[in-house]
């Protein structure tokens, strides 16, 4: 049973170091997500081709996949106060030079991936340096705000910000406000004090002849995944919430279109209740994990997240039901069907953000504190890119099946999968327990 205590947000932010990561990690997610949402427009406007808007977040996804694990190394051997700094910058300059070229295409790719390359050492040492400037029983609080944050930023950049801001002042201007964020970021994370010893004393050069340490230090890393089972677990939890994230983005404009008849582009106000069960889910962590183990925890999000999706799917069946204008109303006035299925939509994201986020910051601080300090920047960047890995199929294939069989019965799909996800991973937490007890 765990021995972390209740606190309240206002406890780790209280730490001038935390909160200036924090701030940093809102601004910089917030800034990421609107550049993702302005280079979308700027494809769509210069090449109306899907194909194009594809190959774009292809150009996100791709980096990550082939060097965000040995990035990882690379933070583990650095500082990753240093590092936080100079990818801010670099990330300033690269947003900057959008405006020279966003009229070629091809010169949008390869700036974009220089974008991506740069932040897969950016997100490893955001989060491994958490654990070295917050104490070990603030840690579940500290993975909730962050990844509510993370969420919050989602919104802001891609759906407030960027719609917003492009239509206001256009992407020029847009382009260079961007840069000037992760300028502001990089100003925030200089004032972190952040004590690394082992770390400093290695240094920051990174030789030719190194190549070989360095494949080492990543089979290390393999190894501490294939080793503690309850880290690889952790791993394949926060790898699937990846993957449902991408999987509500591409299905919810259809969603709320073909199932709630509403326009795509209030997707955003129907899920927009999930932040706020995000945002219940980690005020309530603290007290659940006084309770009850992390990976018990996360099992019960899973299983909640499933149940949410696979009632989507049943909500969207219902709307073809001959009887579905006959839901019952309260008073003299009838509401429509549509009122009663939105209303239940909206429930259901509550529901959803809660899972969510009882799975992703429970499995961030299980893995964090069962990593050694010098493992953690690979084991994350690892996750990071088996993540996307794992992304690339339903970019590809989902919103092609979802026209082919329909929105309502690929949730349903999803659902059940999920279902079928937890159900392996309450039987994996079963035998680790057991092994354990056989062990003691």
């Amino acid at each position: 049973m765990s021995q972390e205590s209740p606190q309240g947000f206002s406890t780790v932010l209280k730490n001038r170091s935390f909160l200036f990561l924090w701030l940093a990690q809102a601004l910089s997610q917030t800034a990421f997500n609107a550049t993702i949402y302005v280079l979308l427009v700027r494809v769509e406007e210069t090449t109306g081709s899907s194909t194009a808007l594809g190959l774009l977040i292809l150009s996100f996804i791709l980096p990550s996949v082939l060097i965000g694990v040995a990035a990882g190394v690379f933070v583990d051997r650095w500082e990753k106060q240093r590092v936080l700094l100079i990818t801010n910058l670099l990330r300033a300059v690269i947003v900057a030079t959008f405006v020279l070229y966003s009229h070629s295409f091809v010169l949008v790719l390869l700036i974009n991936l220089a974008y991506s390359v740069v932040s897969q050492f950016f997100l490893p040492a955001e989060i491994s340096s958490i654990p070295v400037i917050v104490p070990r029983d603030q840690l579940i609080l500290a993975n909730g705000l962050f990844n509510l944050t993370l969420g919050g930023a989602q919104l802001a950049g891609f759906v407030i910000m960027g719609p917003i801001l492009i239509k206001s002042l256009g992407t020029v201007p847009l382009f260079l406000g961007l840069a000037g964020v992760y300028v502001v970021c990089a100003g925030l994370v200089s004032r972190i004090v952040m004590t690394e010893p082992k770390l400093q004393a290695r240094g920051i050069a990174i030789a030719a002849g190194m190549v070989r340490p360095v494949l080492n230090e990543l089979r290390a890393g393999w190894r501490l995944l294939a080793q503690d089972s309850a880290i690889s677990l952790s791993v394949l939890h926060l790898t699937l919430m990846n993957a449902l994230i991408l999987i509500i983005g591409m299905l919810a404009p259809g969603y709320v279109s073909r199932v709630l008849g509403i326009q795509a582009d209030d997707a955003v106000y129907i899920m927009a209740p999930a932040g706020v069960g995000m945002l219940a889910g980690i005020a309530t962590l603290p007290l659940l994990a006084s309770r009850w183990p992390k990976d018990i925890i996360a099992n019960v999000g899973i299983f909640t997240t499933a149940s949410v999706f696979f009632l989507l799917g049943v909500v969207g069946q219902l709307g073809h039901l001959p009887g579905a204008g006959l839901l019952p109303g309260f008073g003299l006035v009838q509401p429509p069907a549509e009122f009663w299925m939105i209303l239940g939509v909206m429930v259901l994201a509550l529901v959803l953000g809660y899972g969510y986020a009882l799975v992703v910051a429970s499995a961030q601080t299980l893995v964090q504190q069962r990593t050694p300090e010098e493992l953690r920047g690979r084991v994350f960047a690892t996750q990071f890119a088996f993540a996307n890995a794992v992304a690339v199929v339903p970019l590809m294939f989902l919103g092609s099946l979802a026209d082919l069989v329909g929105v309502s019965e690929v949730t349903l799909l999803g659902g059940l999968l999920m279902f079928v996800a937890g159900a392996f991973s309450a039987s994996h937490t079963r035998r680790v327990r057991n092994l354990a007890l056989e062990l003691d």
